[in-house]
């Protein structure tokens, strides 16, 4: 007998909202965003306080370290989190409000000190965020972003492609604010962005247990709500793979809120539905940036789904869009906010009368023949379900016409379908195209149009793996080259070429990230040496390996925050301890030649001390 206690589940989250952000104009509402989102989580759906972490423009120390959102605090808390926070049980929650652009087919978050003009180095790419959520224990991981907010010159215009394809390939559940060519937008009238309005909303009206049912909700309050305020339309990109990930239930079983029954338009739980997620195999749109389903809702949490009824919770008094309705600022909610139990009855008769009307028409159809008196050819089965026979008749011997057979896809059609599957401009999509434009046999007049297409389109994946290769983004690269087919012989040999070239190159990264991982946990707070320790290991990386430039980064880092140290040490007149940390301080860290003044000065100050 296993006495073994069952590891506990927690809800872990991380909420970033900027808004002044140092190289564009700033945000009105995101770090409201955030700060509402955060709220919910800790206050409403009881997630741990001491697992939930806010990361503002103002927010405060988390355990005497930093939650200022530069590119190094949020990527650092992000892989704490995932290393250090999370068990096999957990799930986590990711949400981002603030700038997002795209270069050269690559997706980043701006932090606060990001310059548009500087994405591969200042920007955090979606890869590597996605690729420290990948690092988790648990697969039990939902990223929310609302991104894509900027109209100027810098605004990247697909920028929202390559997350979608990441979150298929990686399996992370995730949902965007708008389509690549929408804009992500706030109002004043909500103090908050459409997003996160719709989001809240959905999440404390109590409508949406499950992943599946904040998706339906968010695709249609979602474009309702910008409309309801005279905006131009925002749809959501909900990209969740596999399609059975969309039964995750949300929030922790203890607090799930009660759904008020079918009179206020929610549907009861059909499990014809369910069982197609269930078994994984639901159809999903070729297309990830639309992606729609009919499955119905339920309780539970994100990693599991109980069949147990959940505690009521009047939630509707704090959510900050769900405003009374005699307030004109506010959307529209009609009676889904409050319904009385007249209304409730009024509606079932309604609805009951609606239906038995439907059933009668459909019989009258149905029946038609027998209604009216006319004769049919058909009447020796259709009206002996009606009006029974006075004796038994023989039915009569009808033959069976065999379905035509189905006429296999022209040329001009197969090049009309692979053309549509390059809407997303992904690698997968070109790679799905050229194996459709394969199916032109060489004997056809539109056969050297293929394969001038093949060439194109396998030529634009190995572009697309150049240019992740060249932001150092190895892994992504790889992933690109293995989608290109053998359809061109010439293309292919160089790709396999250039596949061997990065494979070996992503083994160096892999093996000096995992040098980088133990001098990150070498460091101890407030301790020099620590710190010290780490930068020998960093600087065991050489210059011309891959990871060396994140190597200096974090050396230069760790070399500032020994300075931090040996300052504090001099406040407090520990003058000798504040030399034996200055000493410590890098020649290649900004902060060496702060140190390298301030050491005599402190040898002066502490020999007047004895």
């Amino acid at each position: 007998m296993n006495t073994q206690p069952k590891m506990m589940k927690h809800h872990v989250c991380i909420a970033v909202g900027i808004n002044q952000y140092q190289y564009l104009q700033p945000l009105n509402y995101a770090q409201k965003d955030a700060e509402a989102i955060y709220k919910f989580w800790v206050d409403d759906a009881g997630f741990p306080q001491d697992k939930s972490l806010l990361i503002t423009d103002n927010s405060p120390q988390v355990s005497r370290m930093s939650t200022y959102p530069s590119q190094e605090n949020i990527l650092d808390w992000v892989e704490s989190f995932c290393k250090e926070q999370l068990s096999h049980e957990d799930v986590l929650w990711f949400f981002f409000s603030g700038y997002g652009f795209s270069k050269e087919g690559q997706d980043y978050l701006l932090p606060i000190d990001g310059n548009p003009a500087q994405l591969e180095t200042t920007g955090i790419p979606i890869q590597k965020l996605f690729d420290n959520l990948k690092a988790a224990p648990t697969d039990k991981i939902l990223v929310l972003l609302d991104i894509n907010r900027s109209q100027g010159s810098h605004a990247g215009e697909s920028v929202g492609t390559q997350t979608v394809e990441l979150a298929r390939q990686l399996q992370i559940p995730t949902i965007l604010s708008c389509q690549p060519d929408e804009l992500s937008r706030e109002t004043s009238a909500l103090r908050q962005g459409f997003f996160t309005s719709a989001l809240l909303e959905g999440l404390k009206a109590g409508e949406t247990s499950t992943l599946d049912q904040l998706i339906q909700f968010l695709e249609v309050r979602l474009p309702e709500l910008t409309e309801q305020h005279i905006r131009p339309k925002q749809n959501p990109v909900c990209a969740v793979y596999p399609a059975n990930k969309r039964l995750q239930a949300l929030l922790p079983e203890n607090r799930q809120v009660a759904s008020v029954s079918s009179s206020n338009g929610m549907r009861e739980m059909n499990m014809a539905t369910v069982e197609p997620y269930q078994n994984g195999n639901v159809p999903v749109s070729e297309d990830p940036l639309k992606v729609s389903t009919s499955l119905n809702r339920g309780n539970g949490d994100l990693g599991t789904q109980t069949n147990e009824p959940a505690p009521k919770e009047d939630l509707s008094s704090n959510s900050a869009t769900s405003v009374p309705q005699t307030n004109p600022e506010s959307p529209a909610h009609s009676t889904e906010d409050t319904m009385t139990d007249s209304s409730f009855l009024q509606r079932l008769i309604l609805w009951s009368g609606a239906t038995a009307l439907v059933l009668l028409l459909g019989v009258f159809l149905t029946n038609k023949p027998i209604f009216i008196g006319q004769k049919t050819a058909k009447s020796s089965i259709e009206t002996a379900t009606v009006v029974p026979a006075s004796k038994p008749t023989s039915a009569p011997v009808t033959t069976e016409t065999a379905p035509p057979p189905q006429t296999p896809p022209t040329a001009d059609q197969l090049l009309i379908q692979s053309k549509l599957l390059l809407k997303d401009t992904s690698a997968s999509g070109f790679s799905r195209a050229i194996f459709v434009a394969r199916q032109i046999p060489d004997g056809d007049q539109k056969f050297k149009e293929a394969q001038a297409d093949i060439e194109q389109w396998s030529q634009t994946i190995l572009d697309i793996a150049e240019g992740r290769a060249q932001s150092q983004n190895l892994q992504g690269a790889v992933d690109a080259l293995k989608l290109l087919p053998d359809a061109n012989p010439a293309i292919y040999k160089q790709g396999q070429q250039q596949l061997e070239q990065w494979n070996a190159q992503l083994d160096l990264l892999n093996n000096n990230q995992g040098i980088l991982s133990q001098a990150k946990a070498l460091i101890k707070p407030d301790q020099a040496s620590s710190y010290s320790n780490a930068i020998a290991q960093a600087e065991q990386i050489p210059a011309d390996q891959p990871g060396y430039s994140e190597a200096q980064k974090l050396i230069n880092q760790w070399g500032n925050e020994i300075w931090e140290i040996a300052q504090s040490r001099a406040q407090k007149k520990q003058y000798t301890n504040a030399i034996e940390a200055a000493e410590l301080v890098p020649q290649n860290a900004s902060a060496y030649p702060a140190a390298q003044k301030a050491i005599p000065d402190w040898k002066t100050k502490a020999k007047q001390k004895k």
